[in-house]
């Protein structure tokens, strides 16, 4: 992570702990712990750990599907 001073703080987060955001803030990936994250999907270059730190939430069904 970083600051507000652009200065590194190191985290630890267990994948365990790795929920879908229930937000609507832009720029939130995952949420940990009560804490937003974001990660930015460009610049992540190991896309397993992409796809573990962005949890898919669960499909809705279509209200329409039965018309």
């Amino acid at each position: 992570m970083l600051s507000w001073l652009a200065t590194s703080i190191p985290k630890t987060l267990k994948f365990a702990d790795i929920r879908p955001p229930e937000t609507n803030r832009p720029f939130v990936t995952f949420k940990a712990n009560g804490n937003f994250y974001f990660v930015d999907a460009e610049h992540c270059h190991n896309k397993a750990l992409l796809a573990r730190l962005t949890p898919q939430k669960g499909s809705h069904e279509s209200a329409f599907k039965n018309l």
